[in-house]
C-alpha cells in the first residue's frame, strides 16, 4: 500500500488522467467494458514494453533506469505507470475518431453524437483512432526523453537515440501497432458486452454532452504535453508539436461545424434503434412536447 501511494504521489498527472478516463468511459460505455478494456490493454502494453526492453519489438530497443524502483511500482522491469498510460490514451483517441465520424445533435448546451453500432465498429474509426494515438506520442515521447528537465525524471533511454528529437521511428510504428490492437479490443468488448436493449451498468445516458468528455480528455493530454515542452525550454519540440496538431485542429473544426455534420430525424432514429434505452430522454422531444410535459407535471 505504501508503494502504491508513493507511485500516485510521484506521478499524479498519470492518475488524474486515469481517473478521468475511468469516469468518462463508464458513463459513456458502461462499467464492464471499461474495466475489462483497462485490464486487457494494460496486459498488452506491458507485454509489448517488456518485449521492447529485451529485444526491441515493437517500439525499438530502450532501457529503463531503475532510479525510482524503491519509490514506485514496477512490473516485470517496467514502471507500472508507463504501461497504464496506454489505457487512457487509446480510449481518448477512439472517442475523437468516433466524434469526427458520427452525425451530431444539439439541444441548447447538450451536444450529442448520433453514433450507431456500424459507426462504432467501422474500420475507419479504428484506423483513425490508432493514428490519433500515435500523434499524442509524437508529443509526449520527445517530452519523456527529456524527463530529467521536469518532474518525470530520467527514467529511460533509447538504444540508439532516434531522428525525431531522440525518438526512433520504430517507436511510432510500434505505437500504431499497439494502438490498433488495443482499440480493436475496445470495439470488440463494446459490441460484445453493451449491445442490446438493456442499458449497460454504470452508463449515464442523461448526462449532458457526455460524448464530448473523451475528446476533452484527449485535448487535455495534448495541451499538457505541449505546455510542458515550452516550460522545460524545449521550444523546437514544442513548436513541432504545435504544427503537428494545427492542421488536425483546423480539419476537426471544419468537420464539426459544417452543416452536413448535423444529423436529421433519420440519423436520430438510427441512433435510437441501436440504443433504445435512450429513447425516453427529454433531449429528443420537440420543444412543444417538453413544455406540455412540464405543464402536466405542475398541474
Amino acid at each position: 500500500m505504501h508503494l502504491l501511494i508513493s507511485t500516485i504521489a510521484l506521478r499524479p498527472y498519470v492518475f488524474i488522467f486515469l481517473a478521468s478516463f475511468l469516469f468518462i468511459a463508464i458513463v459513456n460505455f458502461g462499467l464492464r467494458t471499461t474495466l475489462l478494456f483497462t485490464v486487457l490493454t494494460y496486459a498488452v502494453s506491458l507485454a509489448c514494453e517488456w518485449s521492447s526492453v529485451h529485444n526491441g519489438f515493437p517500439f525499438g530497443l530502450y532501457h529503463y533506469i531503475e532510479a525510482t524502483r524503491a519509490r514506485e511500482i514496477w512490473v516485470f522491469g517496467v514502471p507500472f505507470m508507463d504501461s497504464l498510460s496506454f489505457t487512457f490514451l487509446a480510449f481518448a483517441s477512439y472517442t475523437v475518431a468516433l466524434l469526427l465520424s458520427s452525425p451530431l445533435y444539439r439541444r441548447g448546451a447538450d451536444v450529442r453524437i448520433l453514433d450507431t453500432w456500424e459507426i462504432r465498429r467501422a474500420p475507419r474509426v479504428w484506423l483513425m483512432a490508432a493514428l490519433f494515438m500515435v500523434m499524442v506520442d509524437m508529443v509526449v515521447d520527445p517530452l519523456s526523453v527529456l524527463g530529467e528537465r521536469w518532474f518525470l525524471g530520467k527514467i529511460f533511454w533509447y538504444d540508439p537515440p532516434g531522428p525525431h528529437f531522440g525518438v526512433p521511428i520504430s517507436n511510432y510504428l510500434g505505437w500504431y501497432f499497439v494502438a490498433a490492437i488495443t482499440i480493436a479490443i475496445f470495439q470488440w468488448l463494446d459490441g460484445a458486452l453493451s449491445r442490446g436493449a438493456a442499458k449497460p451498468a454504470g452508463l449515464v445516458p442523461a448526462m449532458r454532452s457526455r460524448a464530448l468528455l473523451g475528446p476533452a480528455l484527449y485535448a487535455g493530454i495534448v495541451i499538457f504535453g505541449i505546455t510542458m515542452l515550452f516550460r522545460i525550454d524545449a521550444p523546437n519540440i514544442g513548436w513541432a508539436a504545435v504544427f503537428i496538431y494545427l492542421p488536425f485542429t483546423v480539419l476537426a473544426i471544419h468537420i464539426l461545424t459544417r452543416r452536413e455534420s448535423w444529423g436529421d430525424d433519420s440519423a436520430i432514429e438510427r441512433h435510437l434503434a441501436d440504443f433504445p434505452y435512450e429513447r425516453d430522454l427529454p433531449v429528443w422531444k420537440p420543444s412543444s412536447a417538453l413544455t406540455h410535459d412540464v405543464r402536466r407535471a405542475t398541474a
